[in-house]
C-alpha cells in the first residue's frame, strides 16, 4: 500500500486492536504512553508497542496470507478452521520480537514479555485437554464464550501459539543451521499465498514448512499444534543462549519474567486457595475454581462468596495472604454463601504449583549458540 495508518483511541481504561488491509484502529491507555524524558519503555507503553506491531504484522498475516476458508466467508454465520494457532499466534510470537530487532526494547525486557506469556499458557490446565488446532476450530464455540471453568478446559490460540512459533522458529534454527528460520517460512508464505492471494489450506503451512526447511516436521506438529503436550522450550531456548525455569509464584501479582536464579532463594513453600476471586459485599466472589487445587478439593463452586477462613473475616484484598500464612497441612474452617445457604467447608491449603516462568540470558555461551542468538533477537 502507498500509506498506512495507525488509528488510536487513548482512554482512561482500554486496550485493544483492529487489523484492517491499510491501517489499525488501537485503544489504549493515556497512562500507557511515553512519558516526557523517558530513556527506556515502561511497561505501559511496551505494550502499546507491542500492539500496534501486533496489529501491523497482520498486514501480511491475516489480511493477505489467509486461511482458504475464510477468503469467502458467509459473514451471516460462523466460519471455522484449525489455523488461528498460526495466524493468531505467530503474529503474537512476532509482535514483540520485532520490537527487540527494532531496538526499541532491550534483550532483557523481550525475554520478559516472553516469560509471562509461557506463565499465562502454564497457568491454564485446560492446555492438557485441547489443542491449539482444536482451540482455533472451537473458537467460536469455546474461546469467545468463555464460562468459569475456561482455564479448566480450553488453550489460547494466541499465547499457546505465540509458544508453538517460538518452538518452531528455534527447532529450524538448530536442526537447519540458520539456513533456514520461521522468518524463511513466512516469506514463501508471503510470495506463494499473500503476494497471490491463494489462500492456505488447512494442511498447506505444515507442508510449506516442511517444504521450505527440507525436514520432516510430522513429530513436531503432532506435539505441539495436534498434542496437548508441554513443549520442549527449556531445551529449545538453550539452543540460543536462554536460561528457563519454572518456579512457584511468589505472590499473585507474580507473572514471572526476566530473572537468573540466585543460590538459596526458593524461599517458604506459599499456600494458595487454587481460584481466583473478585471483590464482592461481604466478602470474596469465586469465579474460578481451578482443577487439582485446593479449593475445588474442599467443594469451593464459582459463584460462591467467601466470607471467613479460620473464622477470620475475609474480602478479595486479603484472602490470599490468609491462605499464604497457613501451613499446607493445616486444616480450618471455610465459611461461605452458595446463593442464599451458609455452608461451612473443611479446607486445606495446598502450596502453589510450579507455573511461573523466568528466562534469562545464559553467559559464557560461544560458538553456534551465540551466533544463533545474535540471528534470533538481533546482533547488539
Amino acid at each position: 500500500m502507498d500509506r498506512y495508518l495507525f488509528q488510536v483511541m487513548a482512554v482512561g481504561d482500554g486496550y485493544g486492536g483492529l487489523e484492517h488491509r491499510s491501517s489499525t484502529s488501537l485503544l489504549c491507555k493515556r497512562d500507557d504512553l511515553p512519558k516526557f524524558g523517558e530513556k527506556e519503555p515502561g511497561d505501559g507503553y511496551r505494550q502499546f508497542l507491542g500492539l500496534a506491531s501486533h496489529e501491523y504484522f497482520h498486514l501480511w498475516n491475516v489480511k493477505r496470507i489467509r486461511p482458504k476458508r475464510l477468503m469467502q466467508a458467509d459473514l451471516t454465520r460462523e466460519v471455522y478452521t484449525g489455523l488461528l494457532w498460526a495466524f493468531e499466534g505467530i503474529t503474537s510470537y512476532y509482535d514483540d520480537l520485532m520490537l527487540v530487532r527494532a531496538g526499541l526494547i532491550k534483550r532483557e525486557r523481550y525475554l520478559e514479555l516472553l516469560a509471562r506469556t509461557a506463565t499465562r499458557v502454564m497457568r491454564t490446565s485446560g492446555r492438557r485437554l485441547q489443542s491449539v488446532a482444536e482451540s482455533s476450530f472451537d473458537a467460536w464455540t469455546k474461546f469467545y464464550k468463555q464460562d468459569e471453568n475456561a482455564p479448566n478446559a480450553i488453550v489460547s490460540y494466541y499465547a499457546k501459539g505465540a509458544l508453538v512459533a517460538l518452538a518452531l522458529d528455534l527447532t529450524l534454527r538448530e536442526r537447519c543451521a540458520g539456513v533456514c528460520t520461521l522468518d524463511h517460512v513466512m516469506r514463501a508464505l508471503w510470495q506463494e499465498h499473500g503476494r497471490t492471494d491463494q489462500g492456505v489450506g488447512e494442511s498447506e503451512l505444515e507442508r510449506m514448512v516442511e517444504q521450505v526447511s527440507g525436514l520432516d516436521l510430522k513429530a513436531f506438529f503432532d506435539l505441539a499444534v495436534r498434542g496437548t503436550g508441554d513443549l520442549p522450550l527449556q531445551e529449545l531456548l538453550a539452543t540460543v543462549g536462554v536460561g528457563y525455569r519454572l518456579r512457584p509464584a511468589r505472590d499473585t501479582a507474580d507473572q514471572g519474567g526476566y530473572s537468573k536464579p540466585a543460590g538459596g532463594e526458593a524461599g517458604a513453600p506459599r499456600s494458595v486457595l487454587g481460584g481466583r476471586c473478585q471483590a464482592a459485599d461481604g466478602g470474596a466472589r469465586v469465579t474460578h475454581v481451578f482443577d487439582a487445587g485446593a479449593a475445588q478439593a474442599a467443594g469451593v463452586a464459582a459463584g460462591d462468596l467467601i466470607i471467613a477462613i479460620d473464622e477470620i473475616r475475609v474480602c478479595a484484598e486479603n484472602i490470599d495472604d490468609l491462605i499464604a500464612a497457613l501451613g499446607p497441612e493445616e486444616r480450618v474452617s471455610m465459611h461461605l454463601f452458595r446463593r442464599d445457604e451458609l455452608l461451612c467447608l473443611d479446607f486445606q491449603p495446598r502450596i502453589a504449583p510450579k507455573d511461573t516462568c523466568d528466562l534469562w540470558l545464559l553467559d559464557g555461551v560461544g560458538g553456534p549458540v551465540r551466533k544463533r542468538r545474535e540471528a534470533w533477537l538481533g546482533a547488539l
